[in-house]
């Protein structure tokens, strides 16, 4: 069966866990020594080593073997990491109580152990068992407690009570975890739209909508960069302006919708026909501007003319199919040229394109 692979959190939780029935073992080991200590003169059976064998190296031994295998399924098995630690934590408390001295009165309380655990992974289920296991354990607590002894019954009666608040609480807590964590959701659910909304008004404010390419604006801004970057490390870099032939025909003809398309078709073959490094805007109406990067000017320049050529060849079937052309003007960019003289250049070779035949591309 798939199961979702652990969280960077969740594997956070379930280490600082771990740690916590590491310390649990030592604490268990310190008492009984502890124990031992203090009593040593006054039980005799002490000295025979019965009770350091049964009480304190067997149940450590266990626990230690059970903090082994919790140590590998957290390393090699994560995705049954926190069951594994939820189950332990009862086995604990049940070793402990088994293998401690009865004459520790608070035993019965070591059962929180595996409530607490429950409580922190912060699911019902989990603390479902672990109330049912104290309830079965309670239980038997009174099961076994003679009718006649009066205060170890009110002792279990309070240890009850003390399990059922914990129980309480602990559903309370994870009740209130479960908004947080909703309600983070909710939080990071609405942050996420609003970064994807952001993201579409900041490319809606840079692309033309109409041609799917950049916009007269963001073509400045990312020439001016270019320029600037260019001044200070040099590359290759070239620029190109386009204009429809006799566009204003097109629009008298066969009106604005069938211009949009034909806007739309000369677009399609620009983005066609440029690389990853290139940018290309609609300047304006039927003017478009192509910037062309990391190539050879030879290189640019038949990008450039696979461009025009392209545009020629299209036929137009909402014009009858008639074709439409394009003249271009191209400039090299050197690295002392400013934008303005740059643009300036350009546009005088897109005029002269014009002026000499249309159809064409003239460089400068």
């Amino acid at each position: 069966m798939f199961t979702l692979p652990q969280t960077p959190r969740q594997n956070y939780w379930n280490r600082m866990l771990l740690n916590a029935l590491w310390i649990v073992l030592l604490v268990y080991l310190a008492s009984q020594i502890f124990v031992i200590l203090s009593m040593w003169n006054t039980r005799p059976q002490l000295s025979t080593g019965n009770y350091f064998f049964l009480h304190v190296l067997v149940p450590v031994v266990i626990i230690f073997i059970l903090n082994l295998i919790l140590e590998y399924i957290y390393k090699r098995k994560t995705q049954f990491t926190e069951l594994s630690i939820t189950v332990a934590s009862h086995l604990f408390a049940i070793l402990i109580i088994m293998y401690i001295s009865p004459e520790i009165h608070v035993q019965p309380l070591i059962m929180l152990l595996p409530l607490l655990v429950s409580m922190i992974y912060l699911k019902v289920s989990y603390l479902l068992a672990s109330t049912a296991v104290c309830l079965f354990y309670i239980i038997l607590l009174f099961l076994t407690t003679s009718t006649y002894d009066y205060t170890l019954r009110v002792d279990n009666i309070i240890i009850a009570i003390i399990f059922a608040g914990t129980s309480l609480a602990g559903f309370s807590v994870i009740g209130r975890g479960q908004d947080l964590i909703q309600s983070l959701k909710t939080s990071e659910k609405s942050e996420q739209d609003l970064r994807i909304q952001n993201i579409i008004m900041d490319r809606l404010s840079k692309i033309d909508p109409l041609t799917d390419l950049y916009n007269h604006k963001t073509f400045h801004e990312y020439l001016g960069w270019l320029i600037e970057h260019q001044q200070n490390n040099p590359f290759p870099m070239q620029l190109g302006i386009m204009d429809i032939d006799d566009f204003k025909q097109v629009n008298d003809l066969y009106g604005h919708r069938i211009g949009d398309i034909v806007l739309k078709q000369v677009a399609a073959i620009v983005l066609k026909e440029v690389g990853t490094d290139d940018f290309a805007a609609r300047y304006g109406g039927e003017e478009f501007a192509i910037i062309l990067t990391a190539k050879t000017l030879e290189e640019s320049y038949e990008i450039i003319e696979r461009i025009r050529t392209g545009i020629a060849g299209m036929f137009i079937s909402e014009m009858e199919g008639k074709t439409v052309t394009v003249s271009i003007g191209m400039h090299d960019l050197a690295g002392t040229d400013s934008k303005n003289s740059i643009f300036q250049k350009t546009d005088d070779a897109l005029y002269e394109a014009k002026r000499t035949g249309k159809n064409k591309i003239v460089l400068v």
